[in-house]
């Protein structure tokens, strides 16, 4: 079960679990998407949701639930994010991206959990962002909405260690130009440029990051991930190293 399909890590993600063999149930805001990417997949259906509405949320799960008889492995893939100054970002605008991407991910979370619980297995995978450490100036409220997801994902592992459920998150070095498009639907900002994304580090692999993203989900749901739980990956060089990489010197604080 994969919420959020409209950026590349989205559909990368879904395309990798049907190479795999798994049958796919992908949600997404815009229903249309969904639909189109489910119809390029072996096993997969896809379907209109909105992460902020628990009743939406729970109507997908339960259809999911009817149509697979459980769900072994859950994503969630949907992100919106807004590039502003905080000294102008309105109260609205910050519990809008809090909403969607904090506490959607608790809808999502729990609306799958309780039959994760009665079968004893399942794998649960958050994308969240590079953001949530190494935020660049101007997205203050998606950082925060993304130590959120990290922070909720890291009690949840311990809460569900044994019940042979795993919890675990990635973070893409990155914003993709689909979730600042969303950030700005969603608040009445003006949608970026075509192609605008926001990119972390010079030393990030743009083109290959969403399949590498996408691999370590797969790795993550497998037998081989199943002792790895409460742990959040990135693809790229931490601060450190991308300091010494650049000549610098970090300071200690």
């Amino acid at each position: 079960m994969i919420f959020g399909c409209s950026g590349d890590v989205g559909k990368t993600i879904c395309k990798r679990f049907s190479e795999e063999g798994y049958s796919v149930v992908v949600a997404d805001l815009k229903r249309e998407a969904a639909e189109a990417l489910a119809s390029d997949m072996n096993n997969a259906v896809g379907m209109g949701a909105d992460v902020r509405s628990r009743e939406q949320v729970d109507r997908v799960i339960g259809k999911a639930l009817k149509e697979c008889g459980k769900i072994d492995v859950l994503v969630n893939c949907s992100r919106a994010a807004l590039f502003k100054e905080t000294v102008d970002l309105t109260e609205e605008e910050w519990d809008t991206l809090m909403d969607y991407n904090a506490k959607g991910t608790y809808h999502i979370v729990q609306s799958a959990l309780k039959s994760m619980i009665d079968n004893s297995y399942g794998t649960i995978i958050g994308v969240a962002s590079r953001a949530a450490r190494s935020s660049p100036a101007k997205l203050s409220a998606y950082s925060a909405s993304m130590n959120a997801v990290i922070g909720f994902f890291r009690g949840l592992s311990c809460e569900v260690r044994d019940r042979n459920i795993r919890v675990n998150a990635l973070c893409p070095g990155y914003v993709e130009h689909e979730e600042l498009l969303l950030g700005a639907e969603l608040t009445g900002n003006e949608p970026p440029e075509e192609g605008t994304y926001i990119q972390f580090s010079p030393f990030l692999d743009i083109d290959n990051e969403a399949r590498g993203i996408a691999d370590m989900a797969v790795y993550l749901a497998g037998e081989h991930g199943r002792s790895i739980n409460g742990q959040a990956y990135g693809l790229w060089d931490d601060e450190v190293t991308y300091l010494r990489n650049l000549g610098l010197e970090a300071e200690v604080w």
